[in-house]
């Protein structure tokens, strides 16, 4: 069986990013933190890199460095006590979040997908989205449309933020997603325009799963694989109703993304179908 949860490396490496965000909202510099903490600067490095875990003593004085209180707090412990486990935590709540630190960290992500990966959505496609969701609550839908595209503009940015690494994005769509009406013609337009920005910018690669291609492994179980590379890690990470997957053994994905980018349009053939699909809407 495969093991579904790679455990405390995933939680190291959420533990480190949501760190150095809550660092850099006390508007801390890295100098000044450690002499608050009494630490050499390559042990905070190593933290918010993901490469290590932090004692629970850490823990407990940057909640009080950083100014953290109530639920922020109490997230931060769990995230600390999770990173510090030899074995594989169970299945973590709150996944959206969880991956989305993941996402913010990693150096290349490859997707597959049938329809527009939530990463690339515009606020309105993903509203759209949304409104449909067994697990949305009416209230959250603006909020949470609103995080997909920032995280998209994150992507756009050919460095990551917190490792100073080039960003490497590619992704494998299938034809269906530029047909199917999410939100209406307008909302459509924008988000096709959108995934042609994308596919202008040098560090994206975006083409499309044609419908004359056939059937494709990967499009049938979209995911996107990862590499956070300053803790050299390979992850696969594949989303259902409920919650999220994080696969360790990568190979299998690996192949099935190979074959459907060999056989997707070329990147030229593939932003030409995007024009063509946008001027027809």
């Amino acid at each position: 069986m495969e093991e579904r949860d790679p455990g405390p490396v995933v939680q190291r490496l959420i533990y480190g990013v949501r760190a150095r965000e809550y660092r850099e909202t006390a508007n801390l510099e890295p100098v000044a933190t450690c002499e608050k903490l009494d630490i050499k600067r390559v042990a905070l490095s190593k933290c918010e890199a993901g490469l290590v875990a932090d004692s629970e003593t850490a823990t407990e004085r940057k909640i009080v460095l950083y100014g953290l209180l109530g639920p922020e707090a109490e997230e931060f412990r769990r995230l600390g006590k999770e990173a510090r486990r030899r074995a594989a935590p169970e299945r973590v709540t709150d996944h959206g979040r969880q991956y989305v630190a993941i996402e913010r960290a990693a150096t290349e992500l490859r997707m597959a997908y049938p329809e527009v990966p939530g990463a690339l959505q515009t606020a309105a496609y993903a509203r759209a989205q949304f409104m449909n969701s067994p697990i949305v609550r009416p209230s959250d839908l603006t909020s949470w449309a609103e995080v997909r595209e920032r995280r998209g503009d994150l992507l756009a940015e050919e460095v990551v933020k917190a490792t100073g690494k080039p960003r490497r994005v590619s992704l494998v769509i299938g034809e269906e997603a530029l047909h199917r009406m999410v939100g209406g013609r307008a909302v459509m337009r924008a988000q096709l325009r959108r995934l042609l920005m994308f596919a202008d910018l040098p560090h994206f690669s975006l083409r499309v799963f044609p419908f004359s291609a056939g059937s494709s492994t990967a499009l049938s179980c979209p995911f996107t694989l990862l590499w956070i590379e300053p803790a050299n890690v390979h992850l696969a990470y594949a989303e259902n109703i409920t919650g999220a997957d994080y696969m360790k053994t990568t190979h299998p994905y690996v192949v099935a993304y190979d074959d459907a980018q060999r056989r997707a349009l070329s990147e030229s053939d593939s932003r030409a179908l995007l024009e063509s699909r946008v001027n027809e809407l």
